[in-house]
């Protein structure tokens, strides 16, 4: 009978919790429903019902535009070809410095480029001037201008680089397109705001969207510049002889280091007798003014203005004139 009754309550105690969770559940879901059908009549008057269920769906809608612009998926309607930046430097020796220059700016001009900075120093008399450009030459131009540039005096270093930057443009793209659209949906948004708290924030985001925008659009300009026109550095240096180059071997380094002491002992001559040019004036008047100086102590000591010193007497001169003197003394007669 015992065992009857433990059962008995047991079931009975499941009975009770199992209609507890049921009815839960369904008053769950009945609210659900309830707010649902809410919502979607509210949505189809035109209208919000209040503040919660709009700030709730404006949240939605921005959380799905953020997700679509950080995660671009499809690339269909970009410009995916390939997108090359061509930046390149060459160096130039020049016996004819002012036609070799005038020969660069020419091919630059004839290859549809133009010259971005240029820059000049030195002197033509010490034959040691130095030219400096910075040359933007349309991409189907760029192998023509290298190959030709390299035949205007005579080539001493030349360096390339190229950068693929097919990605970055393409993602430039992608990030674009994600923030207009996010900014069309923000302007929905924006029309169908009631109060003006809502307002504030979403033009905010507005202002913050059409701010990345620009920057994206800011970057593509220089992406497409970059790839349109190639950028090419050339220096051209003034010589009166080119810088022959020689094979590295053992005697070749000697040569070169006895020629280099032999010029740079000539280039301490030159800079000696170029020091004593320059001192040569100073020298003369220190030279007038110490003869000056001479002159006029002589005069001096002639008139006897100086006094000189006595010399002191000598030793056997002094022996010599006291012996007189005791001589002298004897000789006196005794009164």
């Amino acid at each position: 009978m015992k065992n009857t009754k433990i059962i008995v309550c047991l079931l009975m105690g499941t009975m009770i919790l199992a209609t507890a969770c049921g009815n839960s559940y369904s008053d769950n879901y009945d609210a659900a429903a309830t707010s649902a059908s809410y919502y979607s009549e509210s949505e189809s008057s035109d209208g919000w019902a209040d503040a919660d269920d709009y700030t709730l769906a404006k949240n939605s809608a921005t959380e799905s535009v953020e997700m679509e612009a950080q995660e671009p998926s499809d690339l269909e309607g970009y410009d995916t070809s390939r997108k090359i930046v061509y930046t390149s430097s060459i160096g130039i020796e020049s016996k004819k410095f002012d036609e070799d220059v005038s020969s660069i700016r020419e091919l630059v001009t004839s290859n549809g480029g133009y010259i971005e900075s240029s820059s000049q120093y030195g002197s033509e008399e010490y034959v040691n001037r130095d030219a400096y450009f910075t040359a933007r030459i349309p991409a189907d131009k760029y192998d023509n201008f290298m190959n030709t540039v390299g035949t205007v005096g005579s080539m001493t270093s030349k360096y390339e680089n190229v950068d693929d930057i097919t990605s970055s443009y393409v993602d430039v793209q992608a990030r674009l397109n994600s923030l207009n659209n996010k900014l069309e949906r923000l302007q929905e948004l924006e029309q169908k705001a009631e109060n003006v708290e809502d307002l504030l924030s979403i033009e905010d985001r507005i202002n913050e969207v059409q701010y990345q925008i620009e920057s994206y659009t800011a970057q593509k300009r220089v992406y497409d510049d970059q790839i349109n026109y190639s950028t090419v550095d050339i220096s051209v240096t003034e010589v009166a002889t080119y810088t022959e180059v020689k094979a590295d071997t053992a005697w070749n380094r000697f040569v070169e280091a006895f020629q280099g002491s032999c010029s740079g002992f000539i280039a301490f001559l030159q800079g000696l007798v170029v020091a004593i040019i320059y001192l040569f004036p100073y020298a003369i008047i220190v030279i007038i003014v110490l003869l000056i100086i001479k002159r006029i102590r002589f005069k001096k000591g002639k008139l006897g203005i100086f006094k000189f010193k006595k010399k002191p007497k000598k030793q056997d001169d002094v022996s010599k004139a006291e012996s007189l003197n005791s001589d002298n003394s004897v000789n006196e007669p005794k009164e």
